[in-house]
């Protein structure tokens, strides 16, 4: 029995150190990160250092949060960044355009949900990383898309912002604008916007005017309210036949389709396709649904498909 106790005793003073030892190479990773010296051996030693953690005391849910964090980093070492042009690039796409067809990124983001998840789930009250768990939470969940976008702006959208790590201020702007805006809700756009523009905001993620008219038009189209969606979207659209022009005529096509006005939606479309080069093939492809869905529309387009030799 005595030996039982010295045995424990051992077991949660190594197990301590592990704790420990995990923390302060968390806080490192960190510093390295701010700095933008973050190497891939650093990386790779935070990871190891949370597995053994969680091997050493398997119950301990910071553990296993600290092996979704540390899982984190691997996004930025495959090139998966969540920043200001990252957003706007893939506002109004699904999340998995965002990602790629990587599937080394979509196995990482399992491993970092399930992690977070279960570090969830070991917790009998809030751990000192809790937020910064949630964020992960968030991350994985956005992935998933098993819940609606509605039901995770819900979910995680009055996280403390003030607690959360610096490395992940962005990441929560970055996921809350994407999924409220694919929610269809303008007022907690407007709320995001104005968050942005308050002088203690530090997360890095920040909008033009044009950006605004932007990111409210797509929120009003989810919301269905196509006129003052519309209004904002060619607001926001330019001579420049950038990613904001082309998804705001794109959007705006699809309204016009939606309201049985597909032929000046069509004409929207070619004009834009033409002007600017051919460029996007995915434009012949929503011309030619919409020529299928109503009959008596034309085309000057080649929809013909292209033959493989």
């Amino acid at each position: 029995m005595l030996g039982f106790t010295y045995r424990k005793e051992i077991y949660f003073l190594f197990a301590k150190d592990q704790s420990v030892r995990a923390e302060k190479t968390k806080e490192k990773t960190i510093e390295l990160w701010k700095s933008g010296n973050l190497k891939e051996k650093d990386i790779e030693d935070f990871q190891s250092i949370a597995t053994t953690y969680s091997e050493k005391d398997p119950t301990d849910p910071v553990a296993f949060h600290l092996i979704a964090r540390s899982l984190f980093w691997n996004l930025y070492r495959i090139g998966i960044y969540f920043d200001h042009d990252s957003l706007i690039l893939h506002l109004g796409s699904e999340f998995q355009n965002f990602i790629g067809s990587s599937v080394l990124a979509d196995s990482t983001l399992d491993s970092i949900f399930w992690n977070a998840r279960t570090a969830e789930s070991f917790s009998s009250s809030p751990f000192s990383d809790w937020e910064n768990n949630k964020v992960l939470l968030f991350l994985g969940e956005t992935h998933r898309q098993v819940k609606r976008p509605q039901v995770l702006v819900n979910e995680y959208g009055n996280l403390d912002r003030s607690k959360l790590s610096p490395e992940f201020q962005t990441v929560y702007i970055w996921l809350l604008t994407f999924n409220t805006m694919l929610a269809g809700d303008a007022q907690g756009l407007d709320k995001l916007i104005t968050i942005t523009k308050d002088p203690a905001y530090k997360a890095g993620i920040q909008f033009t005017p044009r950006e605004e008219n932007f990111l409210r038009g797509l929120g009003k189209f989810y919301k269905k309210d196509y006129v003052g969606a519309l209004s904002l979207l060619r607001q926001a659209k330019s001579n420049n036949p950038d990613r904001i022009t082309e998804t705001s005529i794109i959007t705006e096509a699809t309204i016009f389709h939606l309201q049985n006005l597909s032929q000046k939606g069509i004409d929207l479309l070619e004009e834009f396709y033409l002007s600017s080069g051919k460029k996007n093939p995915e434009i012949p492809l929503l011309v030619a649904k919409m020529v299928s869905e109503k009959p008596g529309t034309k085309t000057k387009l080649d929809l013909t498909p292209e033959k493989k030799e």
